[in-house]
């Protein structure tokens, strides 16, 4: 038995990385010849028109919008769709959405309920949130989580859950080869906020020997403050501030390295795409992703210390080596593929069906 109907329910069309991979998953199974339908709080958000044509959208009336307990207004309505949506298989595509399966569960029995997990419940540590995680989870039949390192904790929290690896998929398009610049060219990319910490890319560039530059593709609510550290540090010729761009490969294929200075990621999709176009990465240890990425010398290095010179050290050690080919990484960035993904998805949800309803 496969799952015909898959239902993928979130809370509206904001631009966050949750909501854009359901809508490339979504484009996926419709290709494979699957219904799927997004059932939404509202369509605002700014990504509802790239939603593929053969996916279905049903729009609550009248809409919740994000908000102060929103979720558990919008699991109750989403419960009164079931019925004539009639789903084989709710997907809940991260973390924000799983306050969701309880309600859900309670208006259907019948369909499978599958939960993508993209960040760590913290605190792990906590006993009281084992049992609030282990309480949202008992409606849900199966777990995905994006990393190998995700699925081990996971596992540890809810032993005897059924919990599989699925990773994201990345989309990835070839810069153009260029003669990249003499000294070191550092690219960091993300948002200009505390868990990137991009003040402290600064302190790393600081700790570079002469003739390193750092190229910061980004905004956010620290723009300011960066700017001002820019100059405050007398870095104004060694670092540019590029703000948003709408594409980035051909930033990667001038680079010598990637840097990452986050405090944590659930997983960042850049360290991806910079290594399939043969960028190494250097990055903090904050995610388990990386683990799954950075498995050889020439993929890069993760650094546990957040020392400024502990990480360019490790960004010097990577640039003096040559640059590697882009087909000697092409093996660590193939299950992030996105018709692979979207198969290995499939492949789960059918699994899912097959034992719910023998």
């Amino acid at each position: 038995m496969s799952a015909r109907h898959i239902l993928i329910c979130q809370h509206d069309f904001s631009r966050g990385g949750t909501e854009r991979v359901a809508i490339g998953l979504a484009a996926h199974w419709a290709t494979a010849g699957r219904d799927v339908t997004i059932l939404c709080g509202s369509d605002e958000g700014g990504l509802r028109d790239t939603v593929d044509r053969r996916v279905k959208v049903v729009t609550l009336d009248p809409p919740i919008r994000r908000g102060f307990l929103s979720r558990f207004r919008l699991g109750r309505a989403m419960g009164k769709q079931l019925a004539g949506l009639r789903p084989d298989v709710i997907f809940l595509p991260g973390n924000f959405h799983l306050l969701l399966a309880s309600a859900l569960r309670k208006a259907a029995s019948r369909p499978v309920i599958a939960a993508k997990i993209s960040n760590p419940p913290l605190p792990y540590a906590a006993p009281f949130a084992r049992i609030v995680f282990r309480h949202i989870i008992r409606a849900v039949n199966g777990i995905a989580a994006m990393n190998s390192g995700l699925a081990r904790d996971l596992r540890a929290l809810r032993p005897g859950a059924d919990i599989v690896t699925l990773y994201d998929p990345v989309y990835i398009r070839a810069g153009a080869p260029v003669s990249r610049k003499p000294g070191h060219n550092i690219l960091w990319i993300g948002r200009l906020e505390p868990q990137k910490d991009p003040e402290l890319a600064l302190k790393v560039l600081q700790a570079l020997s002469g003739g390193a530059h750092l190229t910061m593709l980004g905004d956010g609510a620290l723009s300011r403050k960066v700017h001002e550290q820019v100059s405050a540090l007398g870095l104004r010729d060694k670092v540019t501030l590029l703000g948003h761009v709408p594409d980035i490969a051909s930033y990667l294929a001038e680079a010598d390295a990637l840097l990452i200075t986050s405090r944590y990621e659930g997983g960042p999709a850049v360290a991806v795409e910079a290594l399939a176009l043969g960028v190494p990465v250097v990055g903090t240890d904050c995610s388990y992703l990386l683990h799954d990425l950075i498995t050889s010398p020439e993929a890069g290095r993760i650094v546990a210390s957040r020392e400024a010179a502990d990480i360019a050290a490790a960004l010097e050690a990577v640039c003096a080596q040559p640059r590697p080919p882009r087909e000697s990484l092409a093996t660590l960035v193939a299950p992030f593929e996105p018709g692979r993904c979207a198969q290995n998805y499939l492949d789960w949800f059918d699994r899912l069906t097959r034992e719910r309803h023998g």
